[in-house]
């Protein structure tokens, strides 16, 4: 079993956790949902989705590195990119519609292991300097090495 294993440990599983949390809008209608958990192997990408139904017209994506603070990614205000916090070009996001938010991590490695946080936000000429209205949704992305069984990838 040992030697199975040797030629597989570059396969790595991408799991993505979504933690749901409530809106500080009040709101109780309305919601974020976000993509479900995903396995993928080393240099895959990752398509992470985003879609609110409050109306909002800011949309943030942020990442949270073990132990560290909140680093923001992406900010896009009505759809066009407003601040981008991130010069990794492994890293691209884009909002196709008002309610809609893509992350899309390419050619994913081992050290984009991070809690990944989605947010929208109410946007006004007061408040375009705060941060979101609402708790941020929340992606728990990590990285852990695998081994293939025939078309099955394992955890090691």
């Amino acid at each position: 079993m040992g030697n199975r294993v040797t030629p597989f440990i570059d396969c790595f599983i991408l799991s993505v956790l979504c933690v749901l949390s409530l809106s500080l809008t009040g709101q109780t209608d309305a919601k974020i949902t976000q993509t479900p958990s995903l396995v993928l192997e080393r240099g895959q990408t990752a398509y992470l989705r985003c879609q609110q139904t409050y109306g909002h017209d800011s949309m943030f994506w942020f990442r949270q590195d073990p132990g560290q603070g909140l680093q923001l990614l992406f900010n896009f205000y009505y759809k066009e990119e407003r601040e981008k916090g991130t010069s990794s070009s492994h890293f691209q996001a884009d909002q196709p519609q008002d309610d809609l938010f893509r992350l899309n991590i390419s050619s994913v490695q081992p050290e984009h292991s991070a809690v990944y946080f989605c947010a929208s936000s109410l946007d006004t000429a007061l408040q375009s300097h705060f941060l979101p209205l609402q708790k941020p949704h929340l992606f728990l992305v990590t990285l852990q090495p695998c081994h293939r069984d025939g078309n099955k990838a394992h955890s090691l």
